[in-house]
């Protein structure tokens, strides 16, 4: 056997045929591994690393390809391989009946070569072949490796009858009640984007992650440049499908694919924030879940993590390894102990969804705080964090009879108007979709130069959002939110306009004294008072009503 040295992408692309050949005849579905993926990667994310890449040549033959990236870490030499930053998995690029002796005769001259190693080598699905020949020669030549693992979900549409899995999927997620919920204030579509469309995907990515401070590698710079660049390939194994949920002409979500010989995979995912409520992240997965089975793909791979909806929506698992193996130095030894001991702190992170949750979420608004808030954003903060612990809530219902009202002082007109849901797009505010999702009308004030929601009125339910209660309406009664109390006379006024002979309901907190004294003023009159107190784990909620008026049973979420 003999080793060649391949220093540049130019000299890679005399290989390419026999690179492509390899993984073609032992029909390769690892998109990750495949020349056109390594290639693109080298041309722009790679040129900043240092890279060495080697062609075993047996008999006049390339039988395989090794791609290694090199750090030095305390002068020892830590090979990886080559892009697994930016790929899902990893593996050996060779021929199945070669690929133990190539394997072989590769880490001997490493080894051989070099006194101080670190074997560092992440995304090895357990299912493949090339990560048992790695285990097996570390074995054999009594490096045992440290083997770390992440569950991998994916569907085999060849082990399931899929209209049947597809739907019980559905319904656990209560996928369909949201996809209708969505219909029922504007029009929704899928589309495969084109090429000058593709823009919106990364205005989404940084919407989705405006307080992530770690995670702007898919939206900008190289990787913007190397998943663009996917996108543009023909004619090879490897291809990217984009798929996005446009709603009211407007991108709310997306998911960006690479697919290789039957085998899609889930590479990117993302969704406007806004839109969260309506489970936008979950609707585009399962369209293109749909799309997947109806293209005879055989397997639909949702990336290796412990999230929810993966294991759900699973037929089967696979399992994701990292291998760390040094070589018998004192020193390899010891960093391979640091790094290990790293891998098994990630490796808790990622099984504990509670720790995993509190470090996307609660950590990472802590450093987007400290580095961007303000004081307005500190004391917010500070509130929702001492209620974690204690707090006290009181809020009244008042309501207001067609017979008992007080007639406005001044003419109202048309102050108000039915705010359309582009417009409430517009704002890029998540309450206001919320108020759209739970079935609110919203209106806004029609003589402001920019849009202004004013109040919203919901026809069938109260929704106590500060105690999570909710409150069927009784028959001819209508839910006033989202209300301002300085603008309470003028509102209401304009309901009397609207809807004469309804009756009207709204709630005041314990703090909002000038709102409860100017609602007495109108002629409402208080008929509910719901209190809510927690100490630590204690907590109790209680309803007075001070009427016979109001609904009939509250629900507790």
């Amino acid at each position: 056997m003999q080793l060649i040295r391949i220093r540049t992408d130019d000299e890679l692309m005399w290989y390419k045929n026999m690179w492509d050949d390899i993984l073609a005849n032992e029909g390769n579905d690892n998109p990750f591994i495949e020349f056109a993926w390594f290639y693109n990667w080298w041309q722009t994310m790679g040129r900043r690393e240092r890279v060495e890449l080697y062609a075993v040549e047996n008999d006049g033959q390339i039988i395989a390809f090794f791609p290694f990236t090199i750090r030095l870490r305390l002068g020892i030499r830590i090979y990886a391989f080559a892009g697994e930053n930016s790929a899902n998995y990893s593996g050996l690029v060779a021929q199945k009946e070669s690929m133990l002796s190539a394997t072989t005769f590769i880490f001997d001259q490493l080894i051989k070569k070099h006194k101080h190693l670190l074997f560092s080598f992440h995304g090895l699905l357990e299912s493949k072949v090339s990560t048992k020949i790695l285990e097996q020669y570390f074995v054999e030549r009594q490096l045992p490796p440290s083997i770390f693992r992440v569950v991998t979900p994916y569907i085999d549409f060849h082990d399931i009858d899929f209209h049947i899995h597809f739907h019980q999927c559905s319904k656990k997620h209560d996928m369909n009640y949201r996809e209708r919920m969505l219909r029922n204030v504007g029009s929704l579509i899928k589309i495969t984007p084109s090429q000058d469309e593709l823009s919106e995907m990364f205005k989404i990515l940084d919407r989705r992650w405006t307080k992530r401070l770690d995670t702007g590698a898919y939206r900008k710079g190289k990787k913007r440049d190397f998943l663009e660049r996917l996108m543009l390939l023909k004619g090879e194994s490897l291809q990217v499908k984009v798929d996005a949920l446009v709603f009211e002409n407007q991108w709310i979500a997306f998911t960006y694919g690479v697919c290789c010989r039957g085998r899609y995979v889930t590479y990117a995912l993302a969704y406007e924030p806004m839109f969260q409520i309506f489970g936008a992240s979950r609707l585009v997965n399962q369209e293109n879940i749909k799309r997947a089975f109806s293209e005879n793909y055989h397997l639909f791979d949702m990336g290796s993590g412990y999230e929810r909806y993966k294991l759900d929506w699973r037929s089967n698992i696979d399992f994701t390894r990292q291998m760390l193996v040094s070589s018998g130095t004192r020193q390899a030894k010891i960093l391979a102990f640091m790094y290990t001991l790293k891998a098994q702190l990630k490796e808790y992170v990622t099984k504990n969804q509670r720790f995993a949750k509190w470090s996307r979420d609660t950590l990472e608004q802590l450093r987007y705080l400290v580095k961007y808030g303000k004081v307005k954003d500190w004391l917010e903060y500070g509130q929702l964090f001492v209620e974690k612990f204690i707090r006290f809530k009181q809020v009244n219902i008042y309501e207001l009879s067609p017979s008992e009202s007080v007639p406005p002082q001044r003419p109202v007109g048309n102050l108000f108007e039915k705010m359309s849901t582009q417009e409430a797009m517009q704002l890029n505010q998540e309450e206001i979709i919320t108020l759209l999702y739970k079935g609110y009308t919203v209106y806004k004030d029609s003589f402001a130069k920019t849009i202004q929601p004013a109040f919203a009125l919901h026809t069938s339910k109260l929704y106590v959002d500060t105690l999570q209660i909710i409150e069927t309406l009784p028959e001819q009664t209508y839910f006033l939110s989202y209300d301002v109390y300085k603008n309470i006379d003028i509102i209401t006024a304009f309901f009397q306009k609207i809807k004469p002979t309804q009756t009207l309901w709204v709630t005041a907190n314990f703090w909002q004294w000038r709102k409860r004294k100017r609602l007495m003023k109108l002629g409402y009159k208080p008929i509910s008072r719901m209190k809510h107190f927690k100490c630590a784990r204690f907590q109790r909620t209680h309803v007075e009503k001070n009427t016979e008026s109001g609904g009939d049973v509250h629900s507790v979420h």
